[in-house]
């Protein structure tokens, strides 16, 4: 699993830069729930700091489109 730590540097390099982050939210989004993703997408980036980190669970072809259509609700108040 390369992804996760490639966002955690990422980040990593985002602060290092920019100071602080602010409020933000990140997406675990996989068809099996593994510790790496979970740790350093969900859990790591928002220690100590504002933000949230969510994790989803299932098929793509189900969840992208539930999630689009989440957001788009969400937009519409």
């Amino acid at each position: 699993m390369v992804i996760p730590e490639v966002f955690l540097k990422a980040l990593s390099v985002s602060r290092n830069i920019y100071g602080k982050p602010g409020d933000f939210m990140t997406i675990n989004m996989d068809m099996i729930t593994h510790y790496r993703p979970s740790l350093n997408v969900i859990k790591r980036p928002h220690a100590g700091f504002k933000g949230r980190g969510i994790n989803i669970t299932g098929h793509h072809e189900i969840m992208f489109p539930l999630l689009g259509w989440m957001i788009l609700e969400k937009m519409r108040g």
